[in-house]
């Protein structure tokens, strides 16, 4: 009785090999291409001058009426950007009102959680925010919320 020999596996031919690795070479190239480009305009939109205005702008309009503002206006840059961010994605819709009023609750959790008498400050900072950035969208947020029942509840 005699055996087989095992059969080598087959390997590609040699052009088809180098095919193969130019092909992944050039998608890793377009992929190492897509990358920086996105990181580098991803990096200049947050802080352009535009940017930094509004945040200088807005900073000032907190000040003036005594709300708190962060010690870095690279916060504000960052986070509202030129044209305000999430806060004017449609502020005053169904899911902006649910979220708005979610954060206005006690803070606890299943049955223990409450809606609160929220202090006027906390409205006045989203208006002022809607005022810089989007003033078309401030009569529809302040159309929504002017039913809340607000006080000074907050000691400065």
């Amino acid at each position: 009785m005699s055996a087989d020999a095992p059969m080598p596996p087959q390997q590609p031919p040699p052009e088809d090999a180098a095919f193969i690795r130019t092909v992944y070479w050039i998608l890793g190239g377009v992929l190492v291409a897509l990358v920086v480009i996105g990181l580098i305009t991803y990096g200049s939109e947050h802080s352009d001058r535009a940017a930094q205005a509004k945040a200088q702008e807005l900073t000032q309009k907190f000040e003036r009426v005594g709300l708190p503002v962060p010690a870095d206006q690279d916060i504000i840059v960052k986070s509202l950007g030129t044209d305000g961010g999430a806060v004017c994605d449609n502020p005053a819709n169904a899911l902006g009102r649910a979220l708005f009023n979610d954060s206005l609750t006690n803070g606890g959790a299943f049955v223990g959680r409450r809606p609160i008498i929220a202090d006027r400050r906390v409205l006045l900072g989203e208006a002022l925010i809607l005022e810089t950035y989007c003033p078309e969208e401030l009569q529809e947020f302040r159309d929504k919320v002017g039913d809340y029942k607000v006080d000074d509840t907050v000691e400065s």
